[in-house]
C-alpha cells in the first residue's frame, strides 16, 4: 500500500515538473533574460578588465592584489540576480494575468505540488544560467587580462558553483513572493527591497548595528556567500554557512508564504 501511494506522488510531481519545464523553455522570456544576463555580464567584464588592465600598466605590481572573485561577485551582485528575479517573477505571475493557474490547477490539483515543482524547476534553471553566466564573466575577464594576471581555479570554480546556489535560492524566493503577490510589478518591486534597497537604506544610516542588520537580508548574506568574503564591500560580520542558511531560511519563508496564500485564495 505504501508503495502505491508513493507512486502517484511520484507521477504527479513529476508531470507538474515536467507543465512547468515546458512553459518556462517554450517562453522567448525565458531566453531573452538569459541572454540579457549574459551580455550584460560580458560588457561588464571587459570594462572592468579595461580599467584593471589600464592600472596594471602603469603599476604592474598590483597584477598580484587583483581578484577575479572580487570584479565577478560584483557583477553578479549589481547585474545577474536581478535579471534571475526578473524571469523567477514572470514565471511565478504570468498565469494570474491569462488565466492559466485555473488550467494549472485542473492539471495538478495539489496546490504544494504544483508550487514545489514550479520552485524547484525555476530554481533548478537559475542554478544553471547563474553558474554558466558567472563562468562566462570570469572567461571574458580572463580573455581581456590575459595569463599575467594570476586566477586561481578554485576560487574561481566555487564562486561559479556558489553564484548558481545563490541565484537558485533567489528564484525560489520570487516563485513564492509571486505567488503570494500574484503581480509582476509588485514582485519584481519586493525582490529589489530585499535584495538591494533596504539592505542599502541601513548601510546609509552609519550606525554598526544597522549595517550588521543589513546582513540578514538575502542579497547582502548571498554575494558574501559567492565572493566567499572578497566582495569588495562590506557586507556582514560574519562569513561561512550562516549566509547559505539565511538565503535559505529567506527562500522558505516566501515559498511557505506563497504556499498559504495559494492554498486559501481562489486560482
Amino acid at each position: 500500500m505504501a508503495a502505491q501511494s508513493v507512486r502517484p506522488v511520484r507521477g504527479e510531481f513529476a508531470r507538474a515538473a515536467a507543465m512547468e519545464w515546458t512553459r518556462l523553455a517554450s517562453l522567448r522570456t525565458t531566453w531573452w533574460c538569459v541572454g540579457v544576463g549574459a551580455a550584460a555580464m560580458v560588457v561588464f567584464a571587459v570594462l572592468m578588465g579595461v580599467s584593471t588592465a589600464d592600472r596594471i600598466a602603469d603599476d604592474p605590481a598590483s597584477a598580484s592584489e587583483f581578484s577575479y572573485v572580487r570584479l565577478t561577485s560584483q557583477g553578479v551582485f549589481y547585474l545577474l540576480q536581478f535579471v534571475v528575479l526578473t524571469l523567477a517573477a514572470l514565471i511565478a505571475t504570468g498565469e494570474y494575468g491569462n488565466g492559466g493557474s485555473a488550467a494549472a490547477l485542473l492539471a495538478v490539483p495539489r496546490r504544494g505540488r504544483l508550487l514545489a515543482a514550479r520552485a524547484a524547476v525555476t530554481a533548478g534553471f537559475a542554478f544553471a544560467a547563474g553558474a554558466a553566466v558567472t563562468a562566462i564573466g570570469i572567461g571574458a575577464l580572463r580573455l581581456v587580462l590575459g595569463a599575467g594576471v594570476p586566477l586561481d581555479p578554485g576560487y574561481a570554480v566555487r564562486t561559479v558553483l556558489g553564484a548558481g546556489v545563490c541565484m537558485a535560492l533567489f528564484a525560489a524566493m520570487a516563485v513564492g513572493l509571486g505567488t503570494a503577490l500574484r503581480g509582476t510589478a509588485a514582485t519584481i518591486g519586493a525582490g529589489l527591497l530585499l535584495l538591494l534597497g533596504i539592505p542599502m537604506v541601513l548601510q546609509l544610516s552609519q550606525a554598526e548595528w544597522l549595517s550588521d542588520l543589513a546582513a540578514a537580508f538575502p542579497g547582502f548574506a548571498g554575494v558574501e556567500l559567492y565572493a566567499s568574503g572578497d566582495a569588495g564591500f562590506y557586507t556582514a560580520p560574519h562569513d561561512g554557512p550562516v549566509n547559505a542558511f539565511t538565503v535559505l531560511g529567506w527562500a522558505a519563508a516566501a515559498l511557505i508564504i506563497g504556499y498559504a496564500e495559494l492554498r486559501s485564495r481562489d486560482a
